[in-house]
């Protein structure tokens, strides 16, 4: 077992995802691993773990959000 850190996403393709995809890929692991520990707490992990993996809280994939 390696006691090394994980730096980078584990599944194949992780690295291709939107931003979106990447979002709603942290909020189920959140929701997963701090589901217990109530809304706040988990906030707080999931405002942790965008940090972390520099995924923006809004996404900008959204052609509707496009310029006008």
């Amino acid at each position: 077992m390696s006691t090394d850190d994980q730096t980078t996403p584990l599944m194949d393709g992780s690295d291709d995802a939107t931003n979106d995809e990447k979002l709603a890929g942290l909020i189920e692991q959140v929701d997963n691993d701090h589901g217990d520990e109530g809304a706040g707490a988990m906030a707080d992990h999931l405002r942790d773990r965008m940090e972390e993996t520099k995924v923006d809280p809004e996404s900008t994939d959204d052609p509707a959000l496009g310029a006008e």
